[in-house]
């Protein structure tokens, strides 16, 4: 949950936040990371979320 927090913490700022990262700081898989974006963050907390997809695929999530 400690690396859950720190996620947070960092979606906090206007920089762009990779999945993986999330990925590694909580030992989640992909759709658990995004539904915790997605049901906590943005319905719960009612953060607008913005999400792209860059280049090299990776996915890049940041606070509109």
């Amino acid at each position: 949950m400690d690396g859950l927090r720190r996620n947070v913490g960092s979606h906090r700022s206007p920089q762009v936040h990779l999945l993986v990262d999330s990925m590694k700081a909580t030992d989640w898989q992909a759709h658990s990371v995004r539904g915790f974006l997605s049901g906590t963050l943005r319905k719960k907390m009612g953060l607008k979320l913005e999400s792209t997809k860059r280049e090299d695929g990776d996915r890049v999530y940041s606070l509109v």
